[in-house]
């Protein structure tokens, strides 16, 4: 009796501590790394969130950035 109480005393203690807010946490935490260290890429939606910004969409954006350099180079 004394251990089956000790397990489900330790059981429920775990389950309370690590409930969504640590998840949470972590998650929050390895995508600010992440971004930090130049993996991802986010912005700021309209409610304040962060939204992962698609690669196609970087590359693109690269792209066109860079025919804007070559013709300003080609006209100067």
């Amino acid at each position: 009796m004394i251990a089956t109480g000790c397990i489900a005393a330790a059981y429920y203690a775990g389950k309370y501590v690590s409930g969504k807010n640590m998840i949470e946490d972590i998650i929050s935490n390895l995508l600010e790394t992440l971004e930090k260290e130049g993996f991802i890429a986010t912005a700021i939606d309209k409610d304040g969130d962060k939204e992962l910004i698609p690669v196609s969409a970087l590359i693109a954006k690269a792209l066109r950035e860079s025919k804007k350099m070559t013709k300003k180079v080609k006209n100067a």
